[in-house]
């Protein structure tokens, strides 16, 4: 059995990596140095660079892991700067009392005399040591930071498309009842009037429920049934209107292998009917064009219709379609809706 944990282990690959790196700057600035005398004073400029060790460490560590997180990682850069400054100079200070006290006169056997270009050279080699340091740790803080990002923004889109998913379950959960309810009103108007139509618009629309309960669970049915569904929609329609309406649907293009969100279409030429053809006593019109140019289906109702005398709705129908449009197909759809006192038109692209 193992008896250090990960997190030993991780600790000592660490207290490996750093000492590795404290003993190459050593030697980095011992043969630096020495090589002014041709390396003749290297064992007094090791021992040298060995007293100053500690207190570069000390310094370079506390700049690293106080003064980074705590002012450069918090965007207090101004600050961070200050503070950094006054880190380098009491560095500054600090070396320049070992250099008198200690290196000059036990290992060089002098007197020190410092001057001004001596404490600034002090900050330097204490920044040369800092920078490595410094830079790891700040890539791996960009690294983490964008590793977190990253997470959060996979985290948003996941809650956003179950919300987008719960939402979408929500409103085709309401094509049904809604199609049922319009048709059961057609139906019953016909039953009303004792039509002998009655029992083929029953059967047209067990037909349809056929495949509003069996195709359209699935979340995309093909094109060609979805239009196959408008046409059977529409012959019941003229069922009801007999001869009393115009109407013409023109389909051109390829619709094969394209598949299409099932009820999409269907709920604009419903809305042509309910709320055009229905209401225009007179000589009502509706004509639709259905069209496919490559990867795009372009969907034009237009439809007669009475003067508006008052605000007018067209029903949860059309709204449930722009909500499933805007879920279904965002930045790969067009729709317009225009309307004047005698003509409603839809003009719909989407990008299949």
């Amino acid at each position: 059995m193992n008896p250090f944990t990960t997190q030993q282990k991780a600790l000592a690959r660490r207290i490996l990596r750093h000492s590795l790196y404290w003993i190459l700057n050593v030697l980095f600035l011992t043969i630096h140095y020495s090589s002014f005398s041709d390396f003749k004073n290297f064992i007094p400029m090791l021992k040298t660079d060995l007293v100053y060790l500690p207190g570069g460490m000390l310094f370079a560590y506390f700049s690293i892991y106080y003064l980074l997180p705590r002012y450069f990682f918090q965007n207090r850069i101004p600050l961070y700067i200050i503070l950094q400054l006054i880190v380098l100079i009491i560095y500054s200070v600090f070396s320049g009392f070992i250099c008198i006290y200690i290196v000059s006169p036990y290992i060089f056997n002098e007197t020190a005399n410092l001057k001004l270009g001596d404490y600034v050279s002090m900050m330097f080699i204490l920044i040369l040591g800092m920078v490595p340091l410094a830079w790891a740790r700040i890539t791996k803080r960009m690294i983490q930071d964008n590793n977190l990002k990253r997470t959060l923004e996979k985290e948003k889109i996941e809650a956003q498309l179950k919300v987008n998913e719960a939402e979408l379950k929500l409103l085709k959960a309401q094509i049904h009842p809604h199609f049922l309810f319009n048709t059961l009103n057609n139906l019953y108007s016909l039953a009303i009037q004792k039509s002998e139509k009655t029992p083929e618009v029953i059967l047209k629309i067990s037909d349809m429920l056929g495949y509003i309960i069996y195709d359209c669970v699935s979340e995309k049915v093909t094109l060609e049934k979805e239009i196959e569904f408008i046409n059977s929609y529409i012959e019941l329609e003229r069922i009801r209107y007999d001869e009393g309406m115009t109407l013409s649907f023109i389909k051109s293009g390829d619709f094969s292998n394209k598949y299409i969100a099932p009820m999409i279409l269907h709920a604009f030429v419903e809305n042509s009917f309910k709320h055009g053809a229905s209401k225009d006593t007179g000589n009502p019109w509706i004509t639709i064009d259905l069209k496919m140019n490559r990867e795009w289906l372009r969907f034009a109702v237009s439809n007669s219709k009475v003067p508006d005398k008052g605000p007018v709705s067209t029903g949860i129908g059309i709204e449930n379609v722009k909500k499933r449009l805007n879920l279904l197909y965002p930045g790969r759809h067009s729709l317009k809706i225009t309307a004047d006192e005698k003509v409603h038109h839809v003009f719909l692209d989407i990008q299949l």
